[in-house]
């Protein structure tokens, strides 16, 4: 056979001009993207178990607990009580919270939460933070700043008409800034302290809802991590707990619960000592499904 004669059904193609040729290669491609879309063709706005895409906001009524303690490059530092020594207080705070339905089982988390406090008052103790000595009466002002970032990844194993529970695992970015400057008689009398730490924490938990009827659910998680790796060696948890009121197939409105505990030793070049940072308390969200 000649290689014109092996040819010649491609030229017969030609007779039938482009349209027979696209509909050739249209109809696998139209395949595989049905395919690909199928999750999203049969996802449900404003269900927990079946939506594709959701986001919430909540403001919470916070109440913070927080120890920390500086050490210098000579002398191991106080441990201090953020709101009994320095004088910063709880404060309402907002969270978001956001997940993408990859697949039916498969989801992607992410949540953002950023708290930041000052305060200024006269010392009742004298304090020693890094390499610097403040003395009782000296009046201060100091400032703490917390972000915390995170993303995950959910496979849920159980799923039901009503339920679903599944495991988590990802990464919990905690970045600390703290600083604190003291006074006396209107002069400066030591330099500013400051110390900063930022790192990612990996965590593995548990996710699950349950849904009574088309308008409320349940939702709840818990993420915990045990960490011991230069320069960390601590610990997080995150539990979440809520009730949910589903107005509209797009927007909801909900109110639960919120604890968040980092215990974490640092030996790093900005930062030397330990965080205690404890928040929890009550949130109130809006929630958007699509």
């Amino acid at each position: 056979m000649t290689a014109a004669a092996f040819f010649q059904p491609a030229k017969a193609l030609d007779k039938f001009g482009p349209s027979l040729i696209g509909r050739r290669f249209w109809l696998p491609t139209a395949a595989v993207l049905l395919a690909t879309a199928a999750p999203a063709v049969q996802a449900e706005a404003g269900n927990p178990l079946n939506d594709t895409v959701s986001v919430s906001i909540c403001g919470f009524l916070l109440n913070t607990k927080t120890k920390v303690r500086v050490n210098g490059e000579t002398h191991t530092g106080d441990e201090l009580d953020a709101g009994r020594d320095l004088g910063l207080k709880d404060s309402d705070r907002v969270r978001i919270d956001g997940y993408w339905r990859m697949t039916p089982r498969q989801k992607i988390r992410v949540m953002f939460f950023n708290t930041d406090n000052s305060s200024s008052r006269t010392l009742d103790r004298t304090i020693e933070i890094g390499d610097n000595l403040y003395n009782i009466n000296t009046d201060i002002t100091a400032g703490m700043k917390t972000t915390v970032t995170a993303i995950s990844y959910e496979f849920d194993f159980l799923q039901g008409d009503k339920y679903e529970l599944g495991v988590t695992g990802g990464i919990h970015n905690l970045k600390f800034n703290f600083h604190i400057d003291g006074f006396a008689n209107n002069q400066n009398v030591s330099a500013e302290t400051t110390a900063e730490a930022n790192g990612p924490l990996p965590v593995i938990g548990m996710h699950g809802v349950y849904r009574f009827n088309d308008k409320f659910y349940l939702d709840g998680g818990v993420q915990v991590f045990r960490i011991n790796f230069s320069p960390y060696d601590g610990r997080v948890h995150d539990l979440t707990a809520a009730f949910v009121w589903q107005a509209n197939p797009h927007f909801g409105f909900g109110a639960g619960w919120n604890s968040f505990v980092t215990k974490v030793d640092v030996s790093g070049n900005r930062f030397d000592g330990s965080l205690r940072w404890a928040y929890g308390g009550m949130r109130i969200f809006v929630i958007a499904s699509f």
